[in-house]
Protein backbone atom coordinates (compact mmCIF):
# COMPACT_ATOMS: atom_id res chain seq x y z
CA UNK A 1 0.00 0.00 0.00
CA UNK A 2 1.49 3.19 -1.03
CA UNK A 3 1.78 6.15 1.43
CA UNK A 4 0.96 9.92 0.88
CA UNK A 5 4.95 11.93 0.51
CA UNK A 6 5.60 14.89 3.02
CA UNK A 7 4.17 16.57 -0.48
CA UNK A 8 1.32 15.22 -1.20
CA UNK A 9 0.13 15.63 2.70
CA UNK A 10 0.89 19.33 2.89
CA UNK A 11 -0.76 20.00 -0.85
CA UNK A 12 -4.19 18.32 0.78
CA UNK A 13 -3.73 20.60 3.95
CA UNK A 14 -3.88 23.56 1.92
CA UNK A 15 -6.83 22.36 -0.01
CA UNK A 16 -8.64 21.54 2.58
CA UNK A 17 -7.95 24.37 5.12
CA UNK A 18 -8.61 27.03 1.90
CA UNK A 19 -12.16 25.57 1.41
CA UNK A 20 -13.19 25.49 5.49
CA UNK A 21 -11.21 29.27 5.79
CA UNK A 22 -11.56 31.10 2.08
CA UNK A 23 -12.81 34.39 3.40
CA UNK A 24 -10.28 34.75 6.42
CA UNK A 25 -7.53 34.54 3.97
CA UNK A 26 -8.84 36.88 1.24
CA UNK A 27 -9.48 39.20 3.68
CA UNK A 28 -5.60 38.65 5.30
CA UNK A 29 -4.37 39.00 1.72
CA UNK A 30 -6.44 42.30 1.12
CA UNK A 31 -5.39 43.97 4.21
CA UNK A 32 -1.69 43.01 3.63
CA UNK A 33 -1.48 44.98 0.43
CA UNK A 34 -3.60 47.63 1.79
CA UNK A 35 -1.34 48.53 4.73
CA UNK A 36 1.12 48.01 2.38
CA UNK A 37 -0.28 51.47 0.71
CA UNK A 38 0.81 52.79 -2.71
CA UNK A 39 4.82 52.39 -1.99
CA UNK A 40 6.72 51.61 -5.02
CA UNK A 41 3.47 51.04 -6.81
CA UNK A 42 4.14 54.01 -9.15
CA UNK A 43 7.73 53.13 -9.47
CA UNK A 44 6.77 49.58 -10.57
CA UNK A 45 3.98 51.40 -13.30
CA UNK A 46 6.61 53.47 -14.85
CA UNK A 47 9.13 51.01 -15.29
CA UNK A 48 6.75 49.05 -16.93
CA UNK A 49 6.11 52.05 -19.53
CA UNK A 50 9.54 51.87 -20.23
CA UNK A 51 9.62 48.19 -21.83
CA UNK A 52 8.82 47.87 -25.68
CA UNK A 53 5.07 47.25 -26.49
CA UNK A 54 5.01 43.63 -27.76
CA UNK A 55 2.82 41.51 -29.42
CA UNK A 56 2.29 37.73 -29.26
CA UNK A 57 0.42 34.49 -30.26
CA UNK A 58 -0.90 34.10 -27.17
CA UNK A 59 -0.16 30.11 -27.20
CA UNK A 60 0.18 30.25 -23.51
CA UNK A 61 3.50 28.08 -23.32
CA UNK A 62 5.19 30.90 -21.37
CA UNK A 63 2.91 31.25 -18.95
CA UNK A 64 3.96 29.20 -16.10
CA UNK A 65 4.74 30.62 -12.38
CA UNK A 66 7.40 33.05 -12.45
CA UNK A 67 9.57 34.61 -9.36
CA UNK A 68 8.48 38.15 -9.02
CA UNK A 69 9.31 41.14 -6.32
CA UNK A 70 7.12 41.93 -3.36
CA UNK A 71 6.59 45.48 -4.45
CA UNK A 72 5.23 43.47 -8.09
CA UNK A 73 3.05 41.16 -5.52
CA UNK A 74 1.59 44.25 -4.12
CA UNK A 75 0.44 46.27 -7.65
CA UNK A 76 -1.10 42.60 -8.43
CA UNK A 77 -3.10 42.54 -5.38
CA UNK A 78 -4.16 46.15 -5.80
CA UNK A 79 -5.21 45.57 -9.40
CA UNK A 80 -7.21 42.88 -8.35
CA UNK A 81 -8.47 44.85 -5.05
CA UNK A 82 -9.82 47.75 -7.40
CA UNK A 83 -11.26 45.47 -10.18
CA UNK A 84 -12.35 41.68 -8.86
CA UNK A 85 -15.54 40.93 -7.50
CA UNK A 86 -15.56 39.29 -3.93
CA UNK A 87 -17.02 36.20 -5.55
CA UNK A 88 -13.83 36.19 -7.53
CA UNK A 89 -11.28 37.03 -5.33
CA UNK A 90 -12.45 33.86 -3.26
CA UNK A 91 -12.19 31.69 -6.08
CA UNK A 92 -8.45 32.76 -6.84
CA UNK A 93 -7.65 32.23 -3.29
CA UNK A 94 -9.31 28.76 -3.25
CA UNK A 95 -7.27 28.21 -6.07
CA UNK A 96 -3.88 29.35 -4.85
CA UNK A 97 -4.43 27.08 -2.33
CA UNK A 98 -5.04 23.95 -4.34
CA UNK A 99 -1.98 23.79 -6.52
CA UNK A 100 -2.17 20.19 -7.62
CA UNK A 101 -3.82 21.16 -10.69
CA UNK A 102 -2.03 23.61 -11.76
CA UNK A 103 1.54 20.98 -11.83
CA UNK A 104 2.44 19.95 -15.29
CA UNK A 105 5.22 19.41 -17.51
CA UNK A 106 6.99 20.35 -20.48
CA UNK A 107 8.41 17.83 -22.31
CA UNK A 108 11.37 16.54 -19.29
CA UNK A 109 10.82 19.68 -17.39
CA UNK A 110 8.40 20.18 -14.62
CA UNK A 111 6.16 23.66 -14.44
CA UNK A 112 3.88 25.21 -11.86
CA UNK A 113 0.89 27.04 -14.30
CA UNK A 114 0.60 30.81 -14.01
CA UNK A 115 -2.45 31.25 -11.76
CA UNK A 116 -4.01 34.05 -13.93
CA UNK A 117 -3.95 32.45 -17.09
CA UNK A 118 -7.00 31.79 -18.11
CA UNK A 119 -6.55 28.70 -21.18
CA UNK A 120 -10.63 29.05 -21.97
CA UNK A 121 -10.31 32.44 -23.28
CA UNK A 122 -6.77 32.43 -23.59
CA UNK A 123 -6.22 35.65 -22.09
CA UNK A 124 -4.06 36.73 -19.09
CA UNK A 125 -6.26 38.25 -15.65
CA UNK A 126 -3.98 40.48 -14.95
CA UNK A 127 -2.51 41.54 -18.33
CA UNK A 128 -2.04 45.49 -17.49
CA UNK A 129 0.16 44.86 -14.14
CA UNK A 130 2.21 42.13 -15.48
CA UNK A 131 5.67 41.31 -13.74
CA UNK A 132 8.52 41.84 -15.33
CA UNK A 133 9.69 38.33 -15.65
CA UNK A 134 6.57 38.02 -18.30
CA UNK A 135 7.35 41.48 -20.12
CA UNK A 136 10.83 40.73 -20.34
CA UNK A 137 10.64 37.35 -22.05
CA UNK A 138 10.59 37.58 -25.97
CA UNK A 139 11.74 40.98 -26.05
CA UNK A 140 14.59 41.46 -28.58
CA UNK A 141 17.75 41.16 -27.42
CA UNK A 142 21.41 42.90 -28.41
CA UNK A 143 22.63 39.68 -29.81
CA UNK A 144 19.06 39.80 -32.50
CA UNK A 145 17.42 36.93 -30.50
CA UNK A 146 14.42 36.21 -28.71
CA UNK A 147 13.42 33.93 -26.44
CA UNK A 148 10.25 33.30 -28.66
CA UNK A 149 9.84 33.98 -32.07
CA UNK A 150 5.97 34.30 -31.76
CA UNK A 151 6.42 37.77 -30.11
CA UNK A 152 7.24 40.74 -32.11
CA UNK A 153 7.31 44.50 -31.24
CA UNK A 154 4.76 47.13 -31.63
CA UNK A 155 7.09 49.68 -32.55
CA UNK A 156 8.60 50.14 -35.80
CA UNK A 157 11.34 49.89 -35.95
CA UNK A 158 11.80 47.16 -33.32
CA UNK A 159 13.66 47.86 -29.54
CA UNK A 160 16.90 45.98 -28.40
CA UNK A 161 16.68 45.63 -24.65
CA UNK A 162 19.83 45.48 -23.49
CA UNK A 163 21.61 43.42 -19.83
CA UNK A 164 22.23 46.49 -18.42
CA UNK A 165 18.98 48.54 -18.72
CA UNK A 166 17.20 44.98 -17.33
CA UNK A 167 19.84 44.96 -14.21
CA UNK A 168 19.17 48.47 -13.40
CA UNK A 169 15.62 47.92 -13.22
CA UNK A 170 16.11 44.78 -11.04
CA UNK A 171 17.97 46.91 -8.95
CA UNK A 172 15.56 49.44 -8.64
CA UNK A 173 13.40 46.47 -7.58
CA UNK A 174 15.91 44.93 -5.27
CA UNK A 175 16.46 48.37 -3.42
CA UNK A 176 12.43 48.75 -2.23
CA UNK A 177 11.64 45.02 -1.56
CA UNK A 178 11.85 42.20 1.05
CA UNK A 179 13.76 39.46 1.47
CA UNK A 180 14.06 36.06 2.72
CA UNK A 181 16.59 33.06 2.88
CA UNK A 182 15.04 29.61 1.74
CA UNK A 183 17.87 27.72 2.64
CA UNK A 184 20.11 28.28 4.96
CA UNK A 185 23.80 29.32 4.00
CA UNK A 186 22.58 30.37 0.38
CA UNK A 187 21.79 34.06 0.76
CA UNK A 188 18.59 35.99 1.17
CA UNK A 189 16.70 36.59 -2.25
CA UNK A 190 14.08 39.43 -3.32
CA UNK A 191 12.03 37.14 -6.04
CA UNK A 192 9.24 34.44 -5.20
CA UNK A 193 6.61 32.81 -7.00
CA UNK A 194 3.62 34.68 -6.11
CA UNK A 195 2.00 31.80 -4.30
CA UNK A 196 5.20 32.21 -1.97
CA UNK A 197 4.06 35.95 -1.19
CA UNK A 198 0.52 35.22 -0.42
CA UNK A 199 1.25 32.86 1.85
CA UNK A 200 3.70 35.35 3.29
CA UNK A 201 1.16 37.47 3.95
CA UNK A 202 -1.54 35.04 5.01
CA UNK A 203 0.37 32.72 7.47
CA UNK A 204 3.96 33.96 7.92
CA UNK A 205 7.56 34.29 6.57
CA UNK A 206 8.29 30.44 8.23
CA UNK A 207 5.36 28.89 6.61
CA UNK A 208 5.73 30.40 3.10
CA UNK A 209 9.29 29.34 3.18
CA UNK A 210 8.15 25.54 4.26
CA UNK A 211 5.59 25.88 1.14
CA UNK A 212 8.31 27.30 -1.22
CA UNK A 213 10.61 24.49 -0.02
CA UNK A 214 8.34 21.32 -0.40
CA UNK A 215 5.73 22.20 -2.81
CA UNK A 216 6.84 25.24 -5.01
CA UNK A 217 10.49 24.07 -5.85
CA UNK A 218 9.84 20.33 -6.67
CA UNK A 219 7.17 21.59 -8.69
CA UNK A 220 9.09 23.73 -11.11
CA UNK A 221 12.61 22.64 -13.00
CA UNK A 222 13.75 26.26 -13.32
CA UNK A 223 13.59 26.54 -9.37
CA UNK A 224 14.92 23.50 -8.58
CA UNK A 225 18.11 24.02 -10.76
CA UNK A 226 18.58 27.88 -9.84
CA UNK A 227 19.36 25.93 -6.00
CA UNK A 228 20.88 23.04 -7.40
CA UNK A 229 23.31 25.31 -8.94
CA UNK A 230 23.68 28.03 -6.16
CA UNK A 231 22.46 30.89 -8.68
CA UNK A 232 21.44 33.94 -7.79
CA UNK A 233 21.27 37.81 -8.80
CA UNK A 234 24.85 39.22 -8.60
CA UNK A 235 25.52 41.27 -5.70
CA UNK A 236 24.79 45.23 -5.82
CA UNK A 237 27.51 47.00 -6.01
CA UNK A 238 27.95 51.37 -5.04
CA UNK A 239 28.30 51.43 -9.26
CA UNK A 240 24.40 49.90 -9.65
CA UNK A 241 22.85 52.87 -7.50
CA UNK A 242 24.61 55.54 -9.69
CA UNK A 243 23.20 54.52 -13.46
Amino acid sequence: MNTLSEQDLLLDKLKTVAEKHVDKYVISALEATAQNGIYGMEMVDLLHSKLPRTTCGNCGKCCNSVSIYSLEYHRIMREIMANWKPERIRRLVKSIMDIKPRMAEAGDEKRLRCIFRDDITKVCLIHPVRPFPCRFFGLLKEDGKRECPNVVDLSVPEQVVKEEYITNIQTKLLENSESFEPYAGKGDIHFFPFEFWFFRYVFSPERALQIYREILVPASTPLKNMWEKQESLKPITPADYEN
